[in-house]
């Protein structure tokens, strides 16, 4: 056994990997908000719960050329999880075109989403509750290191999914889409809904779970 083999094993040189993407993320993050003007018009948010394919619908959002912000653990965190600086948050959201994760699905934040950036889509994605509450046990038991109050969180993920179609529940179909990530014209369907050209009938698939490495920040 060579000495990468016993170091992809002990998970040391994806850790590295890891690391060195995050830290590509952020200078590319600290470079647009920098040389990008504050834009208040619409955006597109993704606001599915998370688990439910909201790092597959980033990516394919990026792919019809949105300017595209998912998760930011310095905005979640300190922006709104410790102290809730709308201000800040809005700021951020600015100066992007799109968006998934947190905070932005947030239930108190989506209707100050709504009437900051009047005209925006928002996108609600569906999974079945089982296939979603398996794929949340891996990703945070992978994380850290426990798996979670699984009732709890299915729960909360209900809780969610009620928000959002009542808050839009006039407004489906022309402001909100509901799309499953496994529909073989998901993406057809998005791009559709954005006036966007397809590039394909489904959906690519980007695993985020397997770019998560332990303790970096609690998303609760």
């Amino acid at each position: 056994m060579g000495v990468k083999t016993v170091l992809l094993k002990n998970g040391l040189t994806k850790t590295i990997v890891i690391g060195v993407y995050r830290k590509i993320l952020k200078l590319r993050r600290d470079y647009n908000l920098i040389t990008t003007k504050p834009n208040y018009n619409n955006k597109i948010f993704c606001i599915g719960y998370q688990k439910t394919g909201t790092t597959t619908l980033g990516r394919s959002l990026k792919m019809l050329g949105y300017k595209h912000s998912s998760f930011d653990e310095e905005i979640y965190l300190k922006y709104y999880r410790e102290n809730r600086n709308l201000d800040k948050i809005l700021e951020y959201t600015s100066k992007f075109e799109s968006f998934d994760d947190m905070p932005w699905l947030k239930k108190d934040l989506i209707p100050i989403l709504d009437e900051t950036f009047p005209g925006s889509k928002f996108i609600y994605l569906e999974r079945d509750e089982e296939s979603w509450k398996k794929s949340l046990n891996t990703w945070h038991y992978k994380k850290f290191g426990v798996y979670p109050d699984i009732e709890q969180r299915l729960h909360e993920y209900r809780q969610h999914k009620n928000f959002v179609m009542e808050y839009f529940k006039d407004r489906i179909g022309e402001d909100l889409i509901i799309l499953n990530i496994k529909d073989k014209n998901g993406f057809k369907k998005l791009s559709s809904f954005l006036g966007k050209s397809a590039p394909m009938n489904s959906f690519p698939h980007f695993n985020k779970t397997e770019l998560v490495s332990p303790q970096l920040g609690k998303l609760q």
